[in-house]
């Protein structure tokens, strides 16, 4: 199997992604040209909080709104050659929403104790959409908190939507980046700007490969097919639906949507 390459150079025009080749030469461009060998996929769990006694807690996102901004997210993180793929997505009740509204400004452990204790976990990033809080992200100790009323500053060549630039600039933090205050850098505090320099996303990569739960897609895509081979269809159907989240167009890719289709 040829190696796979990214089928085009991503860019970001008017608040949208599109293909190089149709964006003024101004535009801003990512030069890192990760290829399908060099990505890393990691597990990603979302969770969409509801709660019928406190408004603040309740997110009103849906499944095909997590599709969105998911395909968004991982977009930005194609320049670091990091894909996130959903390990699964839970809509639950809110816990300890008592108070909330009125801690939730000053007092981080607030937003911790909203967190479902039967759907915690390690080896798995997590992301919990509400309707409303003090900022519009916020990283506690690895743990990802987004509203869905965030709003953000435009910056020329930033996202088209501020949801996706939150959890993007989020998961950073999860991948141990600090804020950098260029406004067109993903890690700028209330922008919609998504760049990574080339420090970042050294940084994030060496923080992701520390984590033996994020794994390389080329060993994805070999254990797929092995249990292809080994007539265990559903398992395989899952690795490769890890592979579809990666916004490449490559025989590697597209490989992995066919397979994943065909197990149905």
């Amino acid at each position: 199997m040829k190696p796979c390459a990214p089928s085009s150079v991503f860019c970001i025009l008017s608040f949208t992604f599109c293909l190089l080749t149709t964006c003024p030469a101004a535009t801003q461009e990512t030069t890192n040209g990760f290829a399908f060998a060099d990505f890393l996929l990691a597990p990603l769990r979302v969770h969409l909080l509801t709660a019928t006694n406190e408004a603040a807690a309740h997110t009103t996102l849906t499944s095909n709104d997590v599709t969105r901004i998911l395909g968004k997210v991982n977009r930005v993180w194609a320049q670091a050659g990091i894909t996130f793929y959903l390990e699964s997505l839970r809509i639950e009740p809110a816990a300890n929403t008592e108070g909330f509204r009125e801690n939730v400004k000053t007092n981080t452990d607030a937003l911790l104790r909203l967190r479902p204790e039967s759907s915690k976990g390690t080896n798995v990033f997590h992301v919990y959409y509400l309707k409303q809080f003090g900022p519009n992200g916020i990283c506690i100790r690895g743990i990802n908190f987004v509203k869905d009323t965030a709003s953000l500053r435009a910056v020329e060549g930033g996202l088209d939507e501020p949801i996706p630039r939150v959890t993007s600039h989020e998961l950073g933090h999860a991948l141990t980046l600090p804020h950098r205050q260029d406004v067109t850098n993903l890690l700028a505090s209330g922008m919609s700007g998504g760049w990574l320099n080339e420090m970042e996303i050294k940084q994030a990569r060496e923080s992701a490969k520390k984590r033996d739960w994020i794994q390389p897609a080329p060993e994805v895509l070999q254990k797929a097919d092995a249990l292809r081979r080994a007539k265990k269809a559903d398992d395989a159907k899952k690795l490769w639906q890890r592979i579809t989240h990666i916004p490449l167009d490559c025989e590697s890719t597209r490989l992995a949507r066919v397979r994943a289709a065909e197990a149905k």
